[in-house]
């Protein structure tokens, strides 16, 4: 029998990628404005999100972090 395992060594992700994804949006419900808008960092080389402290671990205290600017929203009046 052969020993298929294999033992990969791969190198941490430096997360020199990392981009500031919005989600969620305003909301309008019986009058009152309310909005589930949430930013989290995103690494786009390994798709971890990330905390900032992580980021600043990673690029030793000098992070520029660039948002990724959100699609507007169609109402079908194209």
């Amino acid at each position: 029998m052969s020993d298929w395992s294999v033992n990969f060594d791969f190198s941490p992700c430096l997360h020199r990628h990392v981009v500031i994804e919005t989600t969620g949006g305003m909301h309008f419900n019986a009058g009152e404005v309310s909005d589930d808008i949430q930013e989290r960092l995103l690494c786009i080389d390994c798709m971890e999100y990330l905390d900032e402290e992580e980021v600043l671990t990673a690029w030793h205290g000098e992070a520029h972090f660039i948002p990724i600017p959100k699609m507007e929203e169609s109402y079908g009046d194209d």
